[in-house]
């Protein structure tokens, strides 16, 4: 009895102590936390201001926070880039007011013209509280070693030193804060894509099964990644330069009578969500001229992202052969010249020759022929509308393989018959009528079992 109670007057004391452990490192934090406040030059945080007013030789430029984000007001109204703005804003509330950072307290005018104060070449405002409250910085010169500049709060006096980060961000042009993306949609949530040129009509839908198909210009499967590659491309893309505010001499950039249009459907939708378009190129800034439907102006874009725009369908066809599970197959049929073989998948699950009692062909073997034929890519379309098979020796194919999923009586087949003139091999399936070209390696493939 006298242990449990020493041990349980231990237990009280160890908790008290964590108890007051706990309380001095809150006290501790809380009192970090105050000391880092007080010593900001600006005493708010970034997410606190919700006006800019950026004063430079160029001109004004003011900026608003909204509900959806920031807006340029001037020079130009337009969407800004939030993100740019909040790292803006970062840098520029970074600065601190405590002795170390006190360049002069108390400057003359002569020492204000050597900190480049006397007429600031940049003057930021930030603007706090629902009263707007302002609190302009008034940016210098660099410091001799290029890692700081020097600043001053108006109706201060004290000159500080700041990063010199800090003073470049305040520098910078209209350009800078504005929203240059091209693609403004989740390229997860499009479920349709159009492109139209002279002479190609292409559309593109995602299935219920999370892949997308062609419709135009010929029924087929797309190439998922490819696909998501490129809208990727359009969402990852950056406006070069902002060639016009409006739309009204479009067609002094060609985009009256646009090379290109893209369309992107957002998922359910019934019409696209929008439209970009593409113009002439711009030789001097090496790219091409766009219009978008979801906002005024005409923009250029880099020449390599209109570059990657598809010109033939053949680029988002996909490569695959097949699509099938292997656990569930119950027959393959193998034909090659007069020689036909066929495994028949039992009720024991062992794969037989024959099927029945046929002779048991071990499951490595079968894992390893489904695995290459599954990895097999199209090399090439030859054509979707061919007159005859003869030509392609498909008329009477040198070797098919057949595979039949369980309950089906309707087979996944190819066939493949006479060389290319690339070396390749002339082929089709039964999913498509198209004539394709597969490596010269699907023989050694369909001749493994047999």
């Amino acid at each position: 009895m006298r242990y449990f109670k020493a041990t349980f007057v231990w237990v009280i004391a160890l908790v008290a102590l964590a108890g007051y452990t706990y309380l001095d490192f809150s006290h501790t934090r809380i009192e970090e936390a105050r000391k880092e406040e007080a010593s900001r030059l600006l005493p708010f945080t970034p997410q606190e201001a919700l006006a800019i007013e950026l004063v430079r030789a160029e001109g004004v430029i003011a900026l608003e926070r909204w509900e959806d984000g920031w807006r340029l007001v001037a020079p130009i109204k337009a969407k800004a880039d939030s993100e740019a703005v909040e790292k803006f804003l970062e840098y520029v509330t970074d600065s601190r007011n405590d002795a170390d950072y006190v360049m002069d307290p108390d400057p003359t005018p002569e020492r204000l013209k050597e900190f480049g104060l006397a007429e600031p070449k940049v003057t930021l405002t930030l603007k706090v509280g629902k009263e707007l409250k302002p609190y302009t910085l008034m940016f210098g010169d660099r410091a001799p070693s290029m890692g700081v500049a020097f600043a001053r709060l108006k109706g201060g006096k004290p000159v500080y030193r700041v990063l010199a980060n800090a003073r470049a961000e305040a520098d910078k042009d209209a350009f800078y804060f504005r929203d240059k993306k091209v693609l403004r949609l989740n390229p997860v949530m499009v479920d349709q894509l159009a492109i139209t040129r002279a002479d190609l009509s292409l559309r593109a839908r995602m299935t219920g099964e999370g892949r997308w198909t062609l419709e135009r210009p010929v029924k087929d499967r797309a190439d998922n990644e490819k696909v998501f590659e490129f809208l990727g491309l359009f969402a990852n893309a950056q406006v070069k330069a902002f060639a016009d505010e409006t739309k009204d001499r479009l067609r002094e950039f060609a985009l009256d009578k646009p090379s290109a249009e893209l369309r992107f459907w957002l998922s359910g939708d019934a019409e696209p969500a929008v439209t970009l378009t593409v113009g002439a190129r711009s030789p001097e800034r090496r790219g091409y001229y766009c219009a978008m439907s979801d906002r005024d102006g005409v923009f250029v874009l880099d020449e390599e992202v209109i570059h990657a725009i598809p010109r033939d369908a053949r680029e988002l066809r996909g490569k695959e052969l097949f699509f099938f599970e292997q656990d569930a197959l119950a027959r393959i049929e193998m034909r090659a010249g007069g020689t036909s073989v066929a495994l028949v998948r039992g009720a024991d699950k062992e794969w037989r020759r024959g099927g029945g009692k046929g002779d048991v062909v071990e499951y490595l073997a079968i894992k390893e022929f489904l695995d290459a034929l599954a990895s097999v890519r199209i090399r090439d379309f030859i054509t979707d509308d061919p007159a005859s098979l003869k030509e392609y020796g498909l008329d009477t194919p040198a070797l098919q393989v057949m595979l039949y999923p369980e309950g089906s009586a309707v087979p996944l087949f190819v066939s493949v018959g006479a060389r290319t003139p690339a070396g390749h091999r002339y082929a089709r399936t039964g999913e498509r009528p198209t004539i394709l070209a597969l490596d010269e390696t699907i023989q050694g493939i369909l001749q493994t079992l047999l």
